[in-house]
């Protein structure tokens, strides 16, 4: 791998690290600022799906504008969009008003991940599961991180001073002006086949695989946006929701830092259906455990949920190498967008019959996951079943 391409791997997985910390601020602050702005539990159900929408179901669409047109401006100013307004929550003062930072901080969010996705999966050629694992991961670690940097900035300086985290999307922006690199569309040629084409031919498989990562996103969407108001009617407080809300979402990072790497050795197929399998029952051990127990299956589920998302984006792109930033949009974006819209379903279950034996329920959607992927046609071992020139034909300069 030439220094070029680990300097692109380097500069967008931090990116995505500091970009994905913002989508996760809105998580700990969530009951605070149900009291603040006196919102019932479906409004708040609301606000998660509110940002997937526009940083999640847009992302096809960013994919395709990517893909066709722009060369890197939705990689360099994703993360300043994203920075300037989700760090500015802490300041609204109206439903609408948080309504406009969030949606518009999805924005920023969405327009960064296919373009990036993209870019890196070209950088790392050779090892493709392995490279978007560690892409994949660096932003699942940043969601992680998110909740304690708001929950840290609010116990420190106040609600109204969560624009301090501002600056580090700033930096973040100036870097990639400086040093991202270009991604180019693929070049055609008589046997090029456009994208509709291409993605038509797929059809079949490429349903499969994305109707799994909508159920996996349902799933994991809800235990995020409910787990601080579960936490809070245990007694923890702000910072201790945090901090599990961190550790759920982290190991689900080292999950995915994991699931490239296996992938590689035992096959994706494999390693995605496995992870399903053994998520869902991880997932519902922990709802009906409370203190130190709950919190430790909390993060064997949260690790098992995500190992295959990397993997996943990947089998997308090996189906449609000639559309790689839409088919990452597709599963790491639409996908997850389409899974949240639950969220508010989950909010109603949950006035019904409490938060743990809501989550509970939809964690059992993990297994209707694992049997979609089971349907999936076998694939090799081999780490790159489509070949490297085929690839590498629409790739970035090196």
């Amino acid at each position: 791998m030439s220094r070029q391409s680990k300097l692109t791997i380097g500069l967008l997985s931090g990116a995505h690290f500091v970009t994905d910390s913002y989508s996760s601020f809105l998580l700990p602050l969530l009951p605070i600022l149900a009291i603040r702005l006196n919102l019932t539990p479906f409004q708040v159900g609301l606000l998660i799906p509110l940002q997937m929408i526009t940083s999640s179901l847009m992302q096809p669409v960013y994919g395709m504008i990517s893909d066709r047109y722009l060369k890197r401006s939705m990689s360099v100013y994703g993360p300043l969009i994203a920075a300037i307004f989700l760090s500015s929550i802490g300041l609204a003062n109206s439903l609408p008003m948080l309504v406009g930072f969030v949606a518009l901080g999805g924005f920023g969010i969405g327009a960064f991940h296919p373009q990036s996705a993209a870019i890196i999966s070209r950088a790392g050629i050779n090892r493709q599961a392995t490279t978007m694992s560690v892409f994949s991961s660096s932003g699942t670690i940043g969601v992680a991180v998110g909740p304690l940097l708001i929950a840290w900035i609010v116990a420190q300086y106040g609600l109204d001073k969560s624009y301090y985290l501002m600056s580090i999307g700033i930096v973040v922006w100036a870097l990639l002006w400086r040093y991202c690199p270009v991604h180019l569309p693929a070049p055609h040629t008589e046997h090029s086949q456009p994208l509709i084409s291409a993605l038509r031919k797929v059809r079949q498989p490429l349903t499969l695989l994305y109707s799994a990562a909508v159920l996996r996103s349902a799933v994991h969407v809800s235990v995020q946006t409910y787990l601080a108001f579960m936490l809070s009617n245990q007694g923890l407080t702000l910072t201790g929701s945090a901090w599990v809300i961190a550790g759920f979402i982290l190991f689900g990072g080292i999950g995915g830092l994991f699931g490239g790497s296996l992938a590689d050795r035992f096959g994706a197929r494999r390693v995605s259906i496995y992870s399903m399998v053994l998520a869902g029952p991880a997932l519902i051990l922990a709802l009906s455990m409370t203190g130190w127990p709950s919190y430790i299956m909390l993060a064997i589920g949260g690790t098992f949920l995500n190992i295959g998302v990397p993997v996943n984006v990947v089998m997308a792109q090996r189906m449609v190498p000639g559309g790689a930033s839409t088919v990452s949009a597709l599963m790491m974006g639409f996908a997850w967008g389409a899974g949240a819209l639950l969220a508010p379903v989950t909010g109603v279950l949950s006035q019904q019959i409490g938060f743990n034996q809501a989550l509970s329920l939809v964690s059992g959607l993990t297994l209707i996951a694992a049997g979609l992927l089971w349907r999936f046609p076998r694939d090799e071992r081999e780490p790159n079943p489509v070949p490297a020139h085929a690839l590498a034909a629409e790739g970035i300069s090196q």
